[in-house]
């Protein structure tokens, strides 16, 4: 079923050989694998070590009397060399923090804890500072930025601080500020200084955080300083502020970012950056009327009672003495309307949960991230309509102003009182979200706010984020990044057998030759139902012939139009114009029916939200101990003694170890082997096997693949998991870090 984990053990899948992609020195299955994640359901720990806060304060010295005189103690200040304060989302930020001070130094990074606090060592370092922090929240891939007049002082990391900061510098924020500032060669750019003297002009800050502090007042009376006042990330105080609100940042000069009232989805403010940095942002603050107060004040209650009842599902899968929960005891927490695609329902979802089904583990957890801020629920009939009759180069974006315009807003309210609600959810701690509905309801039986899960009503559809890491028998590493549009022919043929292509539209997808002329028009990436031997709808080329693309081959994912400069790319290869991409914009993947007449066309569309986006090539490079793992040690220890398991079931014989940092929480998602004959130039072997839960080691087994492509196969015409003769082979171990999949391949060792 769509829903279930793809990583999970007996979902073997033949890969297919693939097409060799043109821009990539990794293997063709490497580069062009099916993708993994439907609705993943990993069995991760986010480990992050906790940190104290501490702020050093001054302290006085000693006094002495000589006869009658006294004489004046002497005073040492010491002097503050730390800044700390808490990095958060309305979920805290697992992630690595630092410092730029105004002299361009840069300081030690510091990882926050487990509720996302930080110290931040600026010892030596001269004020001002900028705090940049990479991490990860809830599966949500987060670049942020804050700004510190002194050490010592307490300096919060969160979207409205990095508002603040946008807003006083005038310029983006978010990761174009934090590219902006990443130092090269060690010295951070001149660009980045001006911004911080910007942004740290002492009555242009105070002006920015004021502005800042006057559009989210009705929902913090007390007047919290969102920059400089402690808070803690567990859903009170400013956390709940940061739960109930949506900051969109400005994308370019001259944009405009917004703060939104996610209940009602009415804007309480508005940055207007300037045509140039450094000079004057407009703002503005816009009460919400008394009825949309009051809403928002009921739908702060959501998020903590549907983080309750999940608390009491959760509940039912202990780490430790698990027994699987019957199917009465989940069914409590599903709501009869539950639906992800058409033959996955109610029963198809407790059945999982329960007994021997695949989502029934041990610490299973499922958690709400926080409310979506938008309705993602599938487009009507008449909205299919309207959004494929639409010629704007806008047309997604002008899907969700109609809704709001409609009223139909991520919770729904009768009488003012909540009774759906569109949540972000992570299941077993995956590294992404997805965006299901939850439904309340009088029967608190598993809980007592009553909400159930309803599902998503969507096919499984990704857009996953990828870097690679290719080290060469030299040692020598190159990077290699990708953006997966992945939805299963199998799920895509059980809705609607008829179907055979798939529209994707929204922001960025554009062709190579449109982009390098500077004529981005909103264009769509149109996917076809994929021939025999492969699992996953492929691209087609941009004339919509069916025949696939002549760039990438077989592939389901897309480079950056960025990346491709200089290479062979033609003028109409699709790509994405990153500089308008970031986690959280929306698309629509729209299935058809080919032919004419009655029942063809566009019959059903989805809407879908990314929450990351591939890793620059320059920061892969600079934190790889970070973000990749490090394999220490194969068995068998050598590619001859690898080879002579010729025609041998691999079956626990080979296994691979590895260490991989804390620092971003990484963790594993798979490891690959793949043989080939250099006499015939084939792929003899491609094997991926599960290695979700196992940091430090994974051994091969047939039951615990995710794919498997051999030149083996058995009388039906399987693949098999064993090879022929292979000459030579290639090892890969894949980490979920930061939303993406990083992934390192290299040689067998000899």
């Amino acid at each position: 079923m769509g829903w279930r984990d793809s990583n999970g053990s007996n979902n073997i899948r033949d890969a297919g050989q693939g097409a060799q992609n043109h821009a990539s020195k990794l293997p063709a299955s490497h580069t062009t694998q099916e993708a993994l994640m439907k609705i993943t359901l990993k069995r991760l720990a986010l480990g992050i070590a906790s940190a104290g806060l501490l702020t050093i304060y001054g302290c006085g010295g000693g006094g002495s009397t000589t006869g009658s005189a006294i004489t004046t103690p002497t005073v040492t200040p010491t002097l503050a060399t730390t800044l700390s304060g808490t990095a958060a989302i309305g979920a805290p930020i697992a992630g690595s923090v630092f410092a730029i001070d105004i002299n361009g130094k840069v300081s030690p990074a510091a990882t926050t804890s487990a509720l996302g606090a930080f110290i931040v060592d600026v010892a030596g370092m001269t004020a001002p500072f900028i705090l940049s922090i990479t991490g990860t929240a809830g599966g949500k891939q987060v670049t942020l930025n804050s700004i510190a007049t002194a050490a010592g002082q307490t300096v919060n990391i969160t979207p409205l601080t990095d508002l603040i900061v946008s807003t006083a510098s005038g310029q983006p924020g978010g990761s174009s500020l934090t590219s902006l500032c990443a130092p090269v060669a060690t010295v951070v750019p001149p660009a980045c200084l001006s911004a911080l003297t910007a942004a740290a002009t002492p009555a242009t800050l105070a002006s920015a955080t004021q502005a800042v502090i006057a559009m989210i007042a009705p929902l913090n009376p007390a007047g919290t300083n969102p920059l400089t006042d402690s808070f803690t990330a567990n859903g009170t105080g400013m956390d709940a502020v940061l739960d109930q609100i949506l900051v969109a940042p400005a994308d370019a000069q001259g944009a405009m970012a917004t703060i939104t009232l996610i209940a009602t989805n009415t804007s309480l403010g508005t940055v207007t950056l300037p045509g140039t940095p450094g000079q004057t942002a407009t703002t503005t603050a816009t009460a919400p009327s008394t009825t949309e107060l009051a809403k928002a004040t009921a739908a702060a209650t959501v998020l903590p009672e549907i983080r309750a009842c999940l608390a009491s599902l959760n509940a039912l899968y202990p780490k430790t003495g698990f027994v699987a929960p019957t199917s009465t005891q989940v069914a409590q927490f599903v709501d009869a309307s539950f639906l992800l695609g058409i033959s996955e329902d109610k029963t198809a979802i407790v059945g999982a949960l329960s007994g021997t089904g695949d989502m029934a583990i041990p610490g299973l957890t499922i958690e709400a991230v926080g409310l979506s801020p938008h309705d993602m629920s599938p487009l009507s009939p008449a909205e299919i309509t309207t959004f494929t009759q639409s010629t704007s180069t806008t047309r997604v974006a002008d899907l969700f102003s109609s809704r709001v315009t409609s009223g139909n807003t991520a919770v729904a309210f009768t009488n003012s009182v909540p009774t759906s609600a569109w949540v972000q959810l992570r299941v077993a701690g995956d590294a992404g979200v997805n965006n299901w509905k939850m439904v309340k309801t009088t029967d608190t039986t598993g809980c007592a706010g009553g909400w159930k899960l309803a599902g998503s009503g969507h096919l499984d559809m990704h857009m996953n984020a990828r870097i690679h890491r290719n080290i060469d028998s030299t040692g020598a590493a190159t990077f290699f990044r990708e953006w997966a549009f992945h939805i299963q022919k199998a799920n895509v043929i059980a809705e609607n057998a008829a179907i055979t292509k798939i529209d994707v539209r929204g922001p960025g997808l554009t062709t190579f030759g449109d982009f390098s002329n500077g004529i981005t028009t909103g264009q769509k990436l149109q996917l076809i139902m994929p021939t025999t031997g492969h699992t996953a709808m492929r691209f087609d080329d941009s004339t919509g012939t069916g025949a696939g693309s002549s760039f990438y081959g077989d592939a389901e994912a897309l480079q950056s139009c960025q990346d491709l400069a200089g290479s062979s790319a033609g003028v109409t290869t699709p790509c994405i114009d990153e500089t308008k991409v970031a986690p959280g914009k929306l698309y629509v993947w729209t299935l058809k029916v080919p032919g004419t007449g009655t029942g063809t066309g566009p019959v059903i569309a989805f809407p879908f939200q990314i929450n990351a986006v591939p890793l620059s090539k320059a920061f892969a490079a600079a934190n790889q101990s970070s973000l990749f793992a490090t394999v220490t040690s194969v068995t068998p220890p050598g590619s001859a003694a690898l080879l002579a398991l010729t025609n041998t079931l691999l079956d626990g014989q080979v296994t691979f170890n590895y260490t991989q940092s804390a620092i971003y929480g990484s963790k594993m998602d798979n490891c690959g082997l793949y043989l080939w004959n250099s006499a015939t130039n084939t792929q003899v072997l491609s094997a991926e096997q599960n290695a979700v839960g196992h940091e430090t080691s994974c051994t091969f087994t047939t039951s615990g693949l995710n794919s498997l492509a051999s030149a083996a196969k058995d009388s039906n015409g399987q693949s098999l998991f064993k090879f022929t003769t292979a000459t030579s082979g290639y090892i890969g171990v894949t980490t979920s870090v930061l939303g993406n999949q990083a992934s390192s391949g290299q040689p067998y060792p000899n």
